[in-house]
């Protein structure tokens, strides 16, 4: 009987020895939370009145440290932070093993999209671009005058529509777009062409006359066409392209990913040759 006792109070000691752990590693932990919360709240000057919301704790996969997800609001900003509490790296940990631009073009859908150049090329060159913003002229410029024309079949280029909301006849544009190119893809950069190259003299008012006029010899159904660009039957395509383009980092244009890379902007010819150079070269060590 003393010696069941005896046990039954031992295991009762380390019960309430693992308790009391389990309690001070909680301790531990919330304090740590609590200061990770307090620095960052005055590193990015988060009012004491936003709350900040420590989720998803866990095990880092770097050693020796933990990972989570800091919740400021509408925003979510990952973190790592080591086990002591004394070092903390706000912002998503990159795998070095893994090729970062890869991930990014599995995020591009070029099914069904027109495409210039070869489709084994070493390097691809997507475009979100916007028909009347200045900007995205220059751009046009470049790809066509110099980019595609200096790299050849070494290169493929896709066009996607990123029109912005400030520009009264980019939607309309990337729609009618979008309209011709789903009766052939050659009246899809006819009006790319034109688009880019008439910018000044086009309104959302003439734009369906100046369209039809530009693919009157392209034989193109212009009863379709206009049925198509009046009810808007293409708007889904062009909001797929432009949430796609959110989705790898465009919130402007003209933007243009070569492989995973994105270029902000109308760049100097020579940042778009870089690029490609590297990426050339790249692939030819592979």
């Amino acid at each position: 009987m003393k010696r069941s006792q005896s046990i039954g109070v031992a295991v009762l000691v380390l019960l309430a020895s693992a308790c009391g752990w389990v309690a001070a590693a909680h301790a531990a932990e919330d304090a740590t939370t609590k200061k990770l919360v307090e620095y960052y709240r005055r590193k990015a000057n988060v009012p004491p009145s936003a709350q900040i919301e420590v989720k998803d704790l866990k095990a880092s996969k770097i050693k020796g440290a933990k990972s989570g997800v800091l919740k400021v609001g509408a925003q979510e900003v990952p973190f790592t932070i080591s086990d002591d509490g004394r070092y903390a790296l706000f912002g998503a940990l990159e795998d070095l093993t893994v090729d970062p631009f890869a991930g990014v073009m599995s995020k591009i859908s070029l099914k069904g999209k027109p495409i210039k150049g070869p489709a084994k090329a070493k390097v691809t060159i997507v475009e979100y671009s916007d028909f009347q913003c200045p900007f995205c002229t220059r751009g046009y410029q470049t790809m066509e005058s110099q980019v595609l024309k200096d790299y050849g079949d070494k290169v493929k280029f896709a066009y996607k529509n990123f029109p912005l909301p400030m520009h009264p006849w980019a939607e309309p544009a990337a729609i009618a777009t979008e309209c011709a190119l789903q009766q052939k893809p050659e009246a899809f950069w006819k009006l790319y062409n034109f688009y880019f190259n008439n910018q000044r003299d086009i309104t959302p008012q003439n734009l369906k006359d100046k369209s039809l006029e530009a693919l009157k010899d392209d034989g193109i159904d212009a009863a379709k066409f206009t049925d198509c660009l009046d009810n808007k039957k293409t708007l889904d395509l062009v909001k797929q392209d432009q949430q796609e383009g959110q989705s790898v980092g465009v919130n402007g244009t003209p933007a243009f990913i070569i492989n995973g890379r994105l270029i902000s902007g109308a760049q100097p010819y020579e940042n778009f040759k870089a690029i490609i150079d590297d990426e050339l070269a790249r692939a030819d060590k592979k």
